[in-house]
């Protein structure tokens, strides 16, 4: 009965276990998520802010350059000889106080006479816009709008990549109808880029595209597709568009703080189900120390009576029998070898009452010095009376060396067969209890 209680159990702390589980990981999952939530909504504010600045940051490089430049197109506007004859004086100190000016071209009538510095730029003197649509078009904007015009990024005649700041010159300022040429500032495209740090920017694809032509310079066209931030940004003349989007998945932060959620919520979780298993470890050692005796370890009295009770009330509980077995003589061992004696005496009666009787039977201590079996499945008095012999006949075969002594253990026994009228487990057992007191009497008088 004990096994089927132990098997039973188990299967509920497995069951327990498994919904545990399930629950704990199910909220682990929860708190991360809003733990995330929260990390990534402070990331995200932190993103929109960085990007902020980034794009003030372009904004105001690009109007310094492209200011300090202006005053170059002033001095040409006001005296185009002077500006020539002159050129690389005026141009060094315009390079010497911009930051990402490159080069920069005078071009009367639209071809480019003067560049500075002319090391490396070549080949851009002689340059014709007129051979170039796509470059005359923007001078001709410049043109067209009395003001000075952002072009690129594109590639340059001399090489590398540029944005170019178009500035019209008109002999006859202010009433500009009289167009003299345009001056060309070149921009260090990649230097600029690299300096905003739009390569370097964490945790977000960033992407910039004009307004008049919907071109993509910069990042990836996808960006723009549901974008999580978008800003305009201010030109001299005109505005670009950017934009950008969160990309979390592999943020350091969000990783560290699930990582740290997920470390500390399932060592939460451990720590909870060990202290639920040492609570039913130690349930099930009082639940069996409750149920079995400590010193020989069978069934005690509690358990042997539930399982009368069991068996009276079960549809056949007239097929077993119950014996009752006292120790003979066991208080004048206790006396002459010492209670170390009685208590070996006692686990050598349980380990043979068990020998004598099959697996399904049970053995039980009733207390102090008396035993008591169940044998299930009897209904005559013969195969009783069998199992009797067998256990007189065993502790016959094998009695108990303590030190130089040999104690050869005798025992009194009294069975009581359930029968269909039996009322309870009371009257079985003080049925077989008069029995045994028979049997000991009998015992006592043929020693005597």
């Amino acid at each position: 009965m004990f096994s089927k209680i132990n098997k039973k159990s188990h299967i509920l702390f497995a069951l327990v276990s498994l919904l545990f589980w399930l629950v704990a990981v199910t909220t682990i999952h929860i708190i991360s998520a809003q733990f995330i939530q929260k990390e990534s909504l402070k990331v995200e504010r932190v993103i929109e802010k960085n990007v902020a600045l980034m794009r003030a940051k372009f904004e105001a490089t690009i109007f310094m350059d492209t200011y300090l430049a202006d005053s170059l197109a002033t001095v040409v506007t006001i005296d185009p000889t002077f500006a020539i004859a002159n050129w690389d004086n005026i141009a060094s100190k315009l390079l010497s106080k911009a930051l990402f000016v490159r080069n920069v071209g005078i071009a009367p009538d639209n071809v480019i006479s003067k560049v500075y510095p002319l090391t490396g730029n070549e080949g851009a003197i002689g340059f014709d816009f007129k051979t170039n649509p796509q470059q005359l078009r923007t001078v001709l904007l410049a043109k067209n709008q009395q003001q000075v015009y952002i072009d690129g990024p594109l590639t340059l005649v001399q090489g590398g990549v540029g944005l170019i700041a178009r500035y019209p010159i008109f002999s006859d300022y202010p009433l500009n109808e009289d167009y003299w040429g345009t001056v060309s500032v070149v921009l260090d495209y990649n230097k600029l880029i690299k300096h905003i740090g739009i390569n370097e920017f964490e945790n977000a694809d960033i992407a910039f595209r004009r307004n008049d032509n919907r071109h993509v310079f910069l990042g990836n066209a996808d960006v723009f597709n549901n974008p999580d931030i978008e800003n305009t940004v201010m030109l001299p003349n005109g505005t670009w568009e950017m934009a950008a989007k969160y990309r979390l998945d592999n943020a350091e932060h969000i990783q560290f703080t699930k990582q740290v959620v997920y470390t500390i919520g399932y060592m939460i979780a451990v720590l909870l189900y060990s202290l639920i298993f040492i609570h039913f470890r130690n349930y099930r050692k009082v639940h069996k120390a409750s149920l079995y005796d400590e010193l020989t370890h069978l069934p005690n009295r509690r358990l042997a009576m539930s399982q009368l009770g069991q068996l009276v009330k079960s549809d056949d509980g007239g097929s077993f029998a119950v014996l009752n077995i006292d120790l003979n003589d066991f208080k004048l061992v206790n006396d002459q070898l010492g209670h170390e004696a009685g208590d070996e005496l006692l686990k050598h009666i349980a380990h043979y009452l068990k020998l004598s009787v099959r697996t399904s039977d049970t053995v039980a201590r009733f207390g102090g010095d008396e035993f008591i079996i169940i044998l299930r499945h009897v209904s005559e008095a013969k195969n009783v009376e069998v199992v009797v012999e067998k256990i007189h006949q065993m502790f016959a075969d094998n009695p108990l060396s303590w030190g130089k002594h040999k104690i050869e253990p005798s025992v009194s026994i009294g069975y009581a067969l359930a029968q269909k009228e039996t009322e309870n487990v009371k009257h079985l057992l003080s049925e077989a209890d008069h029995a045994m007191y028979k049997q000991k009497q009998k015992y006592k008088n043929k020693k005597h």
